[in-house]
């Protein structure tokens, strides 16, 4: 093998290993940009800082094309960029770009998602969204921070002012505050006490069986009542007739009107005085020596009135056979009404039912 053989078959292994890299990297890179049809659209920004040509775009973190020009808008003002984006990265007509810009100055557009069903077309102009410049976030966000901090001073101020308020309140009346504790917990022990006589009076064995046998016969009594009432109201409409019946015999009391009327102006005046009395009788009662405090405090006293409830519940018994007569009495009344009068002094009945 003579020299130039070998020259050859060198440039031959350079010239293929050469297509072999080329064919790996249109294979495994992203080369494809070099024959993949692009359409043009155009997007408005008030300002656009870091943008220029080849500027990246954008879509959800994806490369979808790049900047090609940007110009000033004589018109409108602002900045006119125009964009490449490749044929298989469609954009919907609702997407919005966005300017952002790193830490570091770089610049990119991204594109929103958009969910609408139409798609831009070439030659279409949208609005852009205000860059987000770092530096001016973190120069916003060291103002606020600052007005927080000057807020938290104040507030930090105004409550140790409450506090020394506080404190100096509870040094000028701790006298006051401790005879007020005193005097609340005398009245909780004369509380204590007056419950326990209460306690003591109504657990006496006698005093609780007087008052079962007193609340026991009251539905008897009631019923007593309930029939009585029941034979007065009879007796009252056999009155009411017997009254309609003798009211041409009333007509001089109508000539006697103006002195019945004075007699019921009287009675109306004396009723008042009647009703004043009975309201300084109620603060006599309501006092700390009225008859209801005696009664919490006087363990006599309410043996007295216990005493009184028994002899009360025998006069009741005793007072059982007379309203017995008295309602055989008005039941005789309401059915002959006539014996009140005259005719039932001359012709007495023998008193039997």
């Amino acid at each position: 093998m003579n020299e130039r053989q070998l020259q050859f078959r060198v440039g031959l292994l350079v010239i293929t290993a050469l297509l072999v890299t080329g064919g790996l990297i249109l294979r495994f890179g992203e080369m494809r940009w070099l024959w993949e049809k692009n359409y043009v659209i155009g997007v408005h920004f008030e300002r656009a800082p870091g943008v220029e040509r080849g500027t990246p775009v954008r879509k959800n973190g994806i490369l979808i094309g790049s900047v090609r020009s940007v110009a000033f808008d004589e018109t409108r003002g602002g900045v006119n960029v125009t964009l490449e984006i490749r044929d298989r990265f469609p954009l919907r007509k609702d997407c919005e770009p966005m300017l952002n810009r790193s830490l570091l100055g770089d610049a990119t557009l991204e594109f929103s998602a958009g969910t609408s069903r139409e798609f831009l077309k070439p030659g279409d102009r949208i609005e852009g969204l205000p860059p987000q410049d770092p530096f001016e976030m973190l120069g916003r966000m060291e103002a606020k921070t600052t007005a927080t901090l000057d807020s938290f001073v104040a507030t930090s101020e105004e409550w140790r002012k409450v506090g020394a308020n506080l404190n100096a309140l509870t040094d000028t009346h701790r006298g006051n505050l401790e005879v007020i504790v005193e005097q609340a917990a005398e009245s909780l022990h004369q509380f204590t006490q007056t419950m326990r006589t209460i306690n003591k009076t109504v657990g006496d064995p006698q005093t609780q069986e007087n008052i079962r046998k007193t609340i026991s016969g009251l539905p008897k009594m009631m019923n007593e009542t309930n029939e009585t009432i029941k034979a007065v109201r009879v007796a009252v409409t056999k009155a009411d007739q017997a009254l309609t019946n003798i009211s041409e015999v009333t007509t001089p009391l109508a000539e006697r009107s103006g002195a019945i009327a004075l007699r019921l102006d009287n009675s109306a005046t004396n009723l008042d005085s009647l009703m004043k009395e009975l309201a300084v009788f109620s603060k006599a009662i309501n006092s700390d020596n009225g008859s209801l405090s005696l009664l919490a405090r006087d363990p006599q006293l309410y043996r007295n009135l216990n005493e009184s409830a028994a002899s009360l519940q025998l006069l009741m018994r005793n007072l059982e056979p007379a309203v017995k007569d008295l309602r055989v009495f008005l039941d005789k009344i309401a059915r002959h009404p006539e014996r009140i009068g005259v005719g039932g002094a001359l012709r007495p009945d023998t008193g039997l039912k």
